[in-house]
């Protein structure tokens, strides 16, 4: 496994947040998330180019906030743009196939899909992550959700497979109704 140089977004300082997860994976990682002076709905010239000087330094990107709709999808193909030989973890949601979001978040999450699958080469490698039930408190009703170290480590999982993973499921147990 090659030395990652990650640029993640999301503020790490959340423990609910899948940055938080990753900054335990990778400490030297760059997250970016607008409390950190990063706004990543910003589609303005400026804004684009610091982006592109900050991906370019990079050979892992951990697609992981939902910002805005289709953001996600215009990071990924910014970072795209910028990096050619990379490792792109995208975070999806169950919501694209069990239709329990809104419109915008499920329309978002499948495009983000879409478009993962459709950058992946063999020179730049997408991993579409699709997650159910992150555990986001303490609550009882949450307490056999997926917690964020389980989610983050699917990442080095998938860093040291011998074959491509380009999409991944993973849920939290459901119980009858």
């Amino acid at each position: 496994m090659q030395t990652q140089r990650v640029v993640c977004t999301g503020n790490p300082d959340n423990e609910y947040n899948l940055a938080h997860g990753i900054k335990k994976i990778f400490p030297d990682a760059t997250f970016i998330h607008k409390s950190a002076g990063w706004d990543l709905l910003d589609t303005s010239a400026h804004a684009v180019d610091k982006l592109k000087n900050l991906f370019a330094n990079s050979n892992t990107f951990v697609n992981a906030s939902y910002v805005g709709h289709f953001a996600q999808s215009r990071l990924l193909k910014l970072y795209h743009q910028t990096v050619k030989h990379a490792d792109v973890f995208n975070i999806g949601s169950t919501h694209e196939y069990d239709g329990l979001g809104s419109k915008e978040y499920c329309d978002s999450k499948l495009d983000l899909r879409k478009n993962s699958l459709e950058l992946n080469s063999y020179r730049f490698q997408t991993h579409h992550i699709i997650v159910g039930g992150i555990q986001k408190s303490c609550s009882d009703n949450q307490l056999n959700w997926l917690t964020i170290d389980e989610i983050c480590a699917i990442i080095p999982w998938i860093l040291s497979q011998r074959f491509s993973v380009p999409i991944i499921a993973i849920d939290h147990p459901k119980e009858a109704w």
